[in-house]
């Protein structure tokens, strides 16, 4: 995912996106979920609305509370996984949260405490345990960011390890802004819902209820004895 041009510029025009209507549940406040994507613990994953959550995705929401700002977009094999920490007594689990206008790229994994608005996370980066990302942050493709790690607001990072690159001007607020709007307003619908829609729909009941939010659960530490590698 192309978020900063060499020449410093952000595309806003972007071309319109299809998707096959029978593999995505609309829910009443807009949001597209794909069909082929895994969200644990939905009781625990609020969406504000509007959002896109693609093929491939993971949200683990039996870890801890997940919560999704307005005009999200999490592309293709995109892992979202509250971190944790380790106590004495076992390991904790916290909540994360991604505020409106957030963009996180192809198979990119996020084990961030918070996420503010309008930020570009590219392809393929790893964001570690616990690490907090400001309003306005782009991220490169392949960029890797340590734990506890914190990105100041209207910066751009980019290596393994992330390094800053440059400080980013304010107005760009307004245009990542815009450009999850239209992202949103072009990733649209086509062709028929096919046989089978209905029973689908049944069976992936479950993820219908991201459009009213999760029940308020997981909002403290969960506390568990299993190691964490192994969720």
């Amino acid at each position: 995912m192309d978020v900063w041009g060499e020449n410093h510029t952000f595309d806003v025009e972007r071309e319109t996106e299809e998707y096959t209507k029978a593999e995505y549940i609309v829910t009443a406040s807009g949001n597209k979920v794909s069909r082929r994507s895994v969200l644990c613990g939905s009781q625990n994953i609020m969406i504000n609305g509007r959002t896109i959550i693609k093929e491939g995705c993971l949200l683990r929401g039996d870890l801890n509370s997940i919560k999704l700002g307005r005009y999200c977009t999490l592309q293709e094999e995109t892992v979202i996984r509250p971190p944790y920490k380790k106590f004495i007594k076992g390991i904790a689990f916290f909540p994360v949260q991604l505020g409106d206008f957030c963009m996180v790229g192809r198979g990119s994994v996020v084990n961030a405490a918070t996420i503010g608005s309008c930020v570009r996370i590219g392809a393929d980066c790893y964001i570690g345990r616990r690490t907090v990302i400001r309003d306005c942050v782009v991220i490169d493709d392949g960029t890797i960011l340590p734990e506890d790690f914190v990105c100041p607001p209207f910066t751009r990072w980019s290596g393994k390890p992330g390094q800053l690159v440059e400080e980013l001007p304010e107005s760009l607020e307004m245009v990542l802004a815009e450009d999850s709007r239209d992202y949103y307003d072009k990733f649209v619908p086509v062709g028929p819902s096919g046989p089978g829609w209905q029973s689908a729909t049944r069976k992936l009941s479950v993820i219908s209820r991201l459009n009213v939010g999760g029940s308020g659960k997981g909002q403290s530490p969960a506390t568990l004895s299993k190691s964490p590698e192994n969720c």
